[in-house]
């Protein structure tokens, strides 16, 4: 991409979040049965665990009531978010706790032929839709499509990974001298306001960076300023500026990523780091 065109794209971005009501992402899990190269959630590198409910549904509430319906839309997200076992609960809990906003389960999809009639039970119940991501695999992302209408589900594509140049490296530099005010302004992932644990990060990347530090023994920090505990959130503002504004986490990030062909991971440090 032109190094102009790349920044007027993001210019054009960033003005459109400033105005843009939030969206909030709840990681239910990063484990997935996708293998995807340099995955944002370094799924590949996580093991198979589960936020646990109770978390899930304590962050809820705590949102729900400092952000109050400034809340536009409310995703749960993985990792693949159908192996999450308590997934239809966690829908009616999404609905409970954001009665007024667009609600998403985020998925690959392939699971989707094996749900269970609780979980399309539950997607009907809070009109929850399938937010599906088409990559380039043996899959019939048609009857995917297809079979949400018929068991009366909206499905919408989130995003189509099977097009030649769809897919980026987000590549971090772990000398952390990248200017963050750049990155930030030139980032492709700003708008995932991601909520893990008791916390709300940015980006799914430094969300989820713990499972690159396991893996291969990097040390990407967190420093204050970087998330905010739910416990802290006292309104949607407080969340607009941790998305809206550079944090020092920013520092590592390598903006715009570069165009990847996709495939399989092969759990290389390379996929995620520039060194």
């Amino acid at each position: 991409m032109n190094p102009l065109n790349s920044l007027v794209t993001a210019f054009r971005r960033y003005r459109s979040l400033k105005v843009m009501p939030l969206r909030l992402e709840f990681v239910v899990t990063d484990w997935c049965n996708l293998n995807c190269r340099g995955c944002t959630h370094y799924s590949p590198l996580a093991p198979k665990e589960f936020e646990p409910l109770d978390v899930l549904e304590r962050n809820m509430s705590a949102l729900s009531r400092a952000c109050g319906n400034q809340i536009e839309s409310a995703y749960l997200i993985g990792g693949e978010t159908l192996l999450y076992p308590d997934l239809a609960e966690a829908m009616r809990l999404q609905r409970r706790y954001f009665r007024d906003a667009r609600l998403y389960v985020f998925t690959n999809g392939l699971a989707l032929p094996r749900m269970s009639e609780e979980f399309w039970t539950a997607c009907r119940d809070t009109d929850t839709v399938v937010a599906l991501t088409r990559y380039p695999i043996k899959f019939d992302y048609d009857a995917a499509e297809a079979l949400c209408e018929s068991r009366g589900v909206r499905c919408e594509v989130f995003g189509d990974r099977s097009d030649d140049g769809s897919f980026f490296r987000f590549a971090l530099d772990p000398s952390g001298r990248q200017n963050a005010r750049m990155s930030h302004f030139k980032c492709y992932n700003r708008g995932c306001v991601s909520v893990t644990g008791d916390r709300v990060y940015p980006c799914s990347i430094s969300a989820c960076v713990g499972h690159l530090n396991r893996a291969h023994g990097t040390s990407f920090e967190h420093r204050d300023g970087d998330f905010i505990a739910v416990k802290d959130v006292r309104n949607a503002d407080d969340i607009r500026r941790l998305r809206d504004r550079p944090v020092p986490f920013c520092r590592y990030c390598i903006c715009p990523p570069a165009t990847v062909p996709y495939g399989p991971s092969k759990r290389d440090r390379a996929e995620w780091v520039e060194d």
